[in-house]
Protein backbone atom coordinates (compact mmCIF):
# COMPACT_ATOMS: atom_id res chain seq x y z
CA UNK A 1 0.00 0.00 0.00
CA UNK A 2 1.74 3.39 -1.03
CA UNK A 3 -0.02 6.06 1.14
CA UNK A 4 0.39 9.38 -0.75
CA UNK A 5 2.69 12.04 0.46
CA UNK A 6 0.57 14.75 0.98
CA UNK A 7 -1.84 12.17 3.06
CA UNK A 8 0.91 11.95 5.41
CA UNK A 9 1.81 15.36 5.34
CA UNK A 10 -1.62 16.44 6.32
CA UNK A 11 -2.66 14.23 9.20
CA UNK A 12 1.31 13.07 10.50
CA UNK A 13 1.23 16.61 12.64
CA UNK A 14 -1.83 15.85 13.69
CA UNK A 15 -1.63 12.45 15.76
CA UNK A 16 0.04 11.59 18.52
CA UNK A 17 2.28 8.77 16.78
CA UNK A 18 2.92 9.32 13.50
CA UNK A 19 4.40 6.24 13.02
CA UNK A 20 1.68 3.64 14.64
CA UNK A 21 -0.98 5.60 12.66
CA UNK A 22 0.74 4.91 9.15
CA UNK A 23 1.30 0.95 10.20
CA UNK A 24 -2.38 0.63 11.69
CA UNK A 25 -3.52 1.98 8.20
CA UNK A 26 -1.81 -1.15 6.77
CA UNK A 27 -3.19 -3.45 9.18
CA UNK A 28 -6.91 -5.23 8.59
CA UNK A 29 -9.28 -3.73 11.64
CA UNK A 30 -10.47 -7.16 13.50
CA UNK A 31 -13.84 -8.76 12.25
CA UNK A 32 -16.53 -7.29 14.78
CA UNK A 33 -20.39 -7.60 15.15
CA UNK A 34 -23.06 -6.35 17.03
CA UNK A 35 -26.02 -8.36 18.64
CA UNK A 36 -29.70 -7.18 16.82
CA UNK A 37 -31.62 -7.14 21.00
CA UNK A 38 -34.77 -7.65 18.36
CA UNK A 39 -34.02 -10.82 18.08
CA UNK A 40 -31.87 -11.95 20.65
CA UNK A 41 -29.12 -10.87 23.81
CA UNK A 42 -25.69 -10.67 23.92
CA UNK A 43 -25.82 -13.34 26.70
CA UNK A 44 -27.09 -15.91 24.21
CA UNK A 45 -25.01 -15.35 21.04
CA UNK A 46 -21.98 -15.70 23.19
CA UNK A 47 -23.49 -18.93 23.94
CA UNK A 48 -24.05 -19.90 21.29
CA UNK A 49 -20.71 -19.13 19.17
CA UNK A 50 -18.74 -20.57 22.36
CA UNK A 51 -20.66 -23.92 21.03
CA UNK A 52 -19.25 -23.04 17.76
CA UNK A 53 -15.79 -22.81 18.69
CA UNK A 54 -15.64 -19.20 17.51
CA UNK A 55 -13.95 -16.82 20.13
CA UNK A 56 -15.05 -13.85 21.00
CA UNK A 57 -14.18 -10.87 23.24
CA UNK A 58 -16.88 -8.70 24.31
CA UNK A 59 -16.17 -4.48 23.87
CA UNK A 60 -15.74 -2.92 27.14
CA UNK A 61 -17.55 0.37 25.90
CA UNK A 62 -20.63 -1.47 24.37
CA UNK A 63 -21.88 -4.58 25.80
CA UNK A 64 -23.90 -5.88 22.66
CA UNK A 65 -21.03 -5.59 20.67
CA UNK A 66 -18.06 -8.01 20.38
CA UNK A 67 -14.91 -9.12 18.61
CA UNK A 68 -14.65 -12.40 16.83
CA UNK A 69 -11.23 -14.49 15.56
CA UNK A 70 -13.08 -15.86 13.21
CA UNK A 71 -14.45 -14.78 9.64
CA UNK A 72 -16.67 -17.59 9.88
CA UNK A 73 -19.09 -15.16 12.10
CA UNK A 74 -20.44 -13.73 9.25
CA UNK A 75 -21.56 -17.15 7.56
CA UNK A 76 -23.11 -18.00 11.03
CA UNK A 77 -26.77 -18.82 11.31
CA UNK A 78 -26.93 -16.27 13.48
CA UNK A 79 -26.19 -13.64 10.89
CA UNK A 80 -28.01 -14.94 8.05
CA UNK A 81 -31.10 -14.92 10.56
CA UNK A 82 -30.54 -11.35 11.81
CA UNK A 83 -29.59 -12.04 15.32
CA UNK A 84 -26.20 -10.06 14.95
CA UNK A 85 -25.00 -7.47 12.34
CA UNK A 86 -21.92 -7.86 11.29
CA UNK A 87 -20.24 -3.85 11.53
CA UNK A 88 -17.28 -1.78 11.82
CA UNK A 89 -17.12 -0.95 15.93
CA UNK A 90 -17.03 2.88 15.27
CA UNK A 91 -20.03 2.35 13.15
CA UNK A 92 -22.25 1.89 16.28
CA UNK A 93 -20.79 4.85 18.08
CA UNK A 94 -23.75 7.33 16.75
CA UNK A 95 -26.42 5.61 17.99
CA UNK A 96 -24.75 4.76 20.87
CA UNK A 97 -24.17 8.31 21.59
CA UNK A 98 -27.68 8.99 22.20
CA UNK A 99 -28.73 6.05 23.33
CA UNK A 100 -30.86 7.90 26.22
CA UNK A 101 -32.81 9.88 23.53
CA UNK A 102 -33.29 7.56 21.15
CA UNK A 103 -35.15 5.00 24.00
CA UNK A 104 -37.76 7.75 24.69
CA UNK A 105 -37.93 9.32 21.20
CA UNK A 106 -40.96 9.05 19.10
CA UNK A 107 -40.10 10.33 15.88
CA UNK A 108 -36.51 9.62 14.90
CA UNK A 109 -34.49 10.22 11.46
CA UNK A 110 -31.44 8.83 9.75
CA UNK A 111 -30.57 11.06 7.16
CA UNK A 112 -28.28 9.02 5.48
CA UNK A 113 -29.08 5.59 6.13
CA UNK A 114 -28.24 2.89 3.22
CA UNK A 115 -26.90 0.52 3.75
CA UNK A 116 -29.19 0.15 7.42
CA UNK A 117 -26.13 -0.55 10.01
CA UNK A 118 -26.67 2.34 12.26
CA UNK A 119 -30.89 2.16 11.49
CA UNK A 120 -30.92 -0.83 12.74
CA UNK A 121 -28.82 0.09 15.90
CA UNK A 122 -31.24 2.60 16.12
CA UNK A 123 -34.38 0.58 15.56
CA UNK A 124 -33.29 -1.96 18.31
CA UNK A 125 -32.93 1.21 20.97
CA UNK A 126 -36.18 2.69 20.12
CA UNK A 127 -37.15 -1.21 20.69
CA UNK A 128 -39.26 -0.82 17.55
CA UNK A 129 -41.20 2.03 19.08
CA UNK A 130 -42.09 5.03 17.62
CA UNK A 131 -41.71 5.94 14.09
CA UNK A 132 -38.03 5.79 11.89
CA UNK A 133 -37.56 7.26 9.09
CA UNK A 134 -34.76 6.06 7.25
CA UNK A 135 -33.84 8.05 4.43
CA UNK A 136 -31.04 7.89 1.92
CA UNK A 137 -30.38 9.89 -1.53
CA UNK A 138 -29.37 6.86 -3.49
CA UNK A 139 -32.26 4.66 -5.03
CA UNK A 140 -29.39 2.23 -5.58
CA UNK A 141 -28.54 1.61 -1.93
CA UNK A 142 -32.36 1.75 -0.99
CA UNK A 143 -32.74 -2.03 -1.80
CA UNK A 144 -29.72 -3.07 0.78
CA UNK A 145 -31.35 -0.95 3.20
CA UNK A 146 -34.58 -2.33 2.93
CA UNK A 147 -33.54 -6.06 3.01
CA UNK A 148 -31.14 -5.33 5.93
CA UNK A 149 -34.23 -3.54 7.58
CA UNK A 150 -36.46 -7.24 7.05
CA UNK A 151 -33.69 -9.09 8.66
CA UNK A 152 -33.08 -7.34 11.84
CA UNK A 153 -36.72 -7.31 12.24
CA UNK A 154 -37.56 -3.61 12.33
CA UNK A 155 -40.93 -2.87 12.36
CA UNK A 156 -40.98 0.70 12.82
CA UNK A 157 -39.23 2.11 10.04
CA UNK A 158 -40.50 4.00 6.84
CA UNK A 159 -38.01 4.26 3.92
CA UNK A 160 -37.57 7.29 1.85
CA UNK A 161 -35.27 7.75 -0.96
CA UNK A 162 -34.98 11.72 -1.16
CA UNK A 163 -32.14 14.17 -1.21
CA UNK A 164 -32.05 15.65 2.57
CA UNK A 165 -31.73 18.99 1.36
CA UNK A 166 -35.68 18.83 -0.02
CA UNK A 167 -37.16 16.82 2.25
CA UNK A 168 -40.12 17.27 3.88
CA UNK A 169 -40.93 20.26 6.40
CA UNK A 170 -41.01 17.47 9.50
CA UNK A 171 -39.77 17.90 12.73
CA UNK A 172 -38.13 15.12 14.61
CA UNK A 173 -36.80 14.46 17.98
CA UNK A 174 -33.79 12.99 17.27
CA UNK A 175 -32.03 13.07 14.08
CA UNK A 176 -28.86 10.73 13.05
CA UNK A 177 -26.60 12.57 10.03
CA UNK A 178 -23.85 9.82 9.35
CA UNK A 179 -22.92 11.98 6.35
CA UNK A 180 -21.09 10.98 2.47
CA UNK A 181 -17.56 11.77 3.16
CA UNK A 182 -13.62 11.33 1.63
CA UNK A 183 -13.58 7.76 3.81
CA UNK A 184 -10.26 7.98 5.06
CA UNK A 185 -11.24 5.79 7.94
CA UNK A 186 -11.85 3.46 5.94
CA UNK A 187 -8.40 2.75 4.60
CA UNK A 188 -7.58 -0.15 6.74
CA UNK A 189 -10.40 -2.26 4.90
CA UNK A 190 -10.38 -0.80 1.54
CA UNK A 191 -6.83 0.67 0.36
CA UNK A 192 -9.10 1.77 -2.63
CA UNK A 193 -9.74 4.78 -0.85
CA UNK A 194 -6.26 5.63 -2.07
CA UNK A 195 -7.24 6.01 -5.72
CA UNK A 196 -9.33 8.48 -6.05
CA UNK A 197 -8.24 10.11 -2.74
CA UNK A 198 -7.79 14.36 -3.45
CA UNK A 199 -7.85 17.56 -1.47
CA UNK A 200 -10.14 18.96 -3.82
CA UNK A 201 -12.77 15.81 -3.48
CA UNK A 202 -12.52 16.73 0.75
CA UNK A 203 -13.74 19.94 -0.32
CA UNK A 204 -16.40 19.13 -2.54
CA UNK A 205 -17.72 16.72 0.32
CA UNK A 206 -17.42 19.78 2.77
CA UNK A 207 -19.44 21.97 0.60
CA UNK A 208 -22.25 18.80 0.72
CA UNK A 209 -21.86 18.09 4.43
CA UNK A 210 -22.14 21.76 5.12
CA UNK A 211 -25.62 21.86 3.89
CA UNK A 212 -26.81 18.57 5.11
CA UNK A 213 -26.22 19.34 8.56
CA UNK A 214 -27.68 23.22 8.68
CA UNK A 215 -30.27 20.78 7.12
CA UNK A 216 -30.82 18.51 9.87
CA UNK A 217 -30.35 21.06 12.38
CA UNK A 218 -33.89 22.84 10.80
CA UNK A 219 -35.76 19.74 11.32
CA UNK A 220 -35.32 19.23 15.31
CA UNK A 221 -37.99 20.30 17.63
CA UNK A 222 -36.46 22.30 20.00
CA UNK A 223 -34.46 20.44 22.72
CA UNK A 224 -33.70 17.75 19.97
CA UNK A 225 -30.54 16.12 19.29
CA UNK A 226 -28.44 15.91 16.44
CA UNK A 227 -25.43 13.08 16.18
CA UNK A 228 -23.41 14.35 13.53
CA UNK A 229 -20.41 11.58 12.23
CA UNK A 230 -18.26 11.09 10.00
CA UNK A 231 -15.36 8.21 8.49
CA UNK A 232 -13.12 10.66 7.20
CA UNK A 233 -10.31 12.72 9.15
CA UNK A 234 -10.48 15.82 7.48
CA UNK A 235 -11.06 18.66 9.35
CA UNK A 236 -12.48 20.37 6.09
CA UNK A 237 -15.24 17.68 6.81
CA UNK A 238 -15.42 17.55 10.64
CA UNK A 239 -14.52 20.46 12.94
CA UNK A 240 -15.14 23.11 9.89
CA UNK A 241 -18.58 21.88 9.35
CA UNK A 242 -19.42 22.06 13.10
CA UNK A 243 -17.95 25.68 12.70
CA UNK A 244 -20.32 26.23 9.63
CA UNK A 245 -23.37 24.78 11.65
CA UNK A 246 -22.47 27.52 14.43
CA UNK A 247 -21.66 30.25 12.07
CA UNK A 248 -25.78 30.12 10.47
CA UNK A 249 -27.52 28.60 13.96
CA UNK A 250 -25.88 30.27 16.60
CA UNK A 251 -28.38 28.23 19.29
CA UNK A 252 -26.51 25.15 18.48
CA UNK A 253 -24.89 23.43 21.49
CA UNK A 254 -22.45 20.73 21.29
CA UNK A 255 -22.65 18.48 24.17
CA UNK A 256 -19.56 16.16 25.38
CA UNK A 257 -18.72 13.04 23.10
CA UNK A 258 -17.24 10.25 25.40
CA UNK A 259 -17.78 6.61 26.08
CA UNK A 260 -16.70 5.22 29.17
CA UNK A 261 -13.70 2.57 28.29
CA UNK A 262 -12.81 3.63 24.52
CA UNK A 263 -10.09 6.11 24.33
CA UNK A 264 -11.33 9.28 22.21
CA UNK A 265 -8.85 12.65 21.20
CA UNK A 266 -9.29 16.23 20.91
CA UNK A 267 -10.49 17.43 18.10
CA UNK A 268 -8.54 19.99 15.99
CA UNK A 269 -8.05 23.53 17.54
CA UNK A 270 -7.55 25.05 13.68
CA UNK A 271 -6.97 24.78 10.26
CA UNK A 272 -5.41 26.84 7.32
CA UNK A 273 -5.68 29.43 9.31
CA UNK A 274 -9.45 29.42 10.79
CA UNK A 275 -9.56 28.90 14.68
CA UNK A 276 -12.43 26.57 15.85
CA UNK A 277 -14.87 27.52 18.39
CA UNK A 278 -14.67 26.24 21.12
CA UNK A 279 -17.34 24.36 21.50
CA UNK A 280 -16.72 22.67 18.98
CA UNK A 281 -13.64 20.87 21.53
CA UNK A 282 -16.90 18.62 22.59
CA UNK A 283 -16.85 16.85 19.79
CA UNK A 284 -14.81 13.48 19.25
CA UNK A 285 -11.88 11.95 17.18
CA UNK A 286 -11.35 8.53 16.94
CA UNK A 287 -7.69 7.66 15.50
CA UNK A 288 -7.50 3.87 14.59
CA UNK A 289 -3.84 3.51 16.62
CA UNK A 290 -5.61 4.05 19.77
CA UNK A 291 -8.14 1.22 19.73
CA UNK A 292 -7.62 -1.11 16.62
CA UNK A 293 -10.38 0.51 14.46
CA UNK A 294 -11.06 2.73 11.91
CA UNK A 295 -10.99 6.41 11.84
CA UNK A 296 -14.21 8.25 13.19
CA UNK A 297 -15.58 11.49 14.19
CA UNK A 298 -18.30 12.45 16.01
CA UNK A 299 -20.52 15.33 17.60
CA UNK A 300 -23.84 15.81 19.71
CA UNK A 301 -25.64 18.84 18.52
CA UNK A 302 -28.35 19.65 20.69
CA UNK A 303 -30.90 22.45 19.65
Amino acid sequence: MKIPDRFIERYGSLVDDKGAFLSCLGIMPPKSFRVNTLKSSAEEVARRFEGYGIGLKRVPWYGDAFICDNPEAGFSLEHFTGAIYMQELVSMLPPLLVRSELEKSRFVLDGCAAPGSKTTQIAAMMNNRGTLIANDVSYSRIRALKFNLEKAGVLNAVITNRDLNAFQNLRFETILLDAPCSSEGTIRKNYDVFDSWSESGIRQYSNVQKQLIVKAFDMLMPEGTLTYSTCTFAPEENEGVLQHLIDSRPEARLEKAAFEGLRTSETVASWNGVEFNEQIRNAARIWPHHNDTGGFFLAKVKK
